[in-house]
């Protein structure tokens, strides 16, 4: 069974509301996503999540971002976002939320897959959370992002094989 950590060594994720959408725009900004809709329409967009989170460091509660669970849909399937500032979001940070919003997900919704999309802009941050095992396709220049076409990379983990990583990550996880 899976319990739905929320905190790791250096990481929290605390849920939060739609009431912080003009926040959450200008963590986007910061991340370099140029491709956005106006901030009006942003609180909209919140309306789609299934969850949303602030990303903090646990140390010092600096927000370093938010990550989502969003387009869930009745195959059991379920995607997740990470928008973190990556200058202050690193050393593997951003991996911990990751492996927290996955966890999180598996732990508490009816899903049997995660997806999740990125570039190689977002390896550095990412640490070693997403590996090619996972690795479902790469699309070759479809995202325009900080000024560059970027492949897209798409990883997939279903709940059997999340379970069985667990027992591998567990320990990260532990700190309640």
């Amino acid at each position: 069974m899976l319990y739905p950590h929320t905190k790791s060594r250096r990481t929290v994720l605390r849920p939060t509301t739609t009431a912080n959408s003009e926040t959450f725009y200008k963590t986007l900004l910061r991340a370099g996503i140029e491709s956005l809709p106006p901030m009006d329409s942003i609180a909209e967009d919140f309306a789609c999540l299934d969850a949303l989170f602030l990303v903090e460091r646990r140390d010092n509660g600096e927000v370093l971002g938010y990550s989502t669970l969003h387009r869930s849909n009745t195959a059991g399937h379920i995607e997740m976002g990470l928008y973190t500032d990556t200058t202050r979001a690193r050393y593997g940070i951003g991996g911990e939320a990751v492996v927290l919003t996955i966890n999180y997900a598996f732990a508490t919704l009816n899903i049997d897959k995660m997806i999740v999309r990125t570039t190689e802009a977002s390896f550095a941050g990412l640490g070693e959370a997403l590996d090619n095992e996972g690795l479902e396709g790469v699309l070759p220049g479809h995202l325009y992002f900080r000024g560059n076409l970027w492949d897209l990379h798409c990883y997939a983990m279903r709940r059997a094989e999340w379970e069985e990583y667990m027992h591998h990550v567990g320990p990260v996880l532990g700190a309640r």
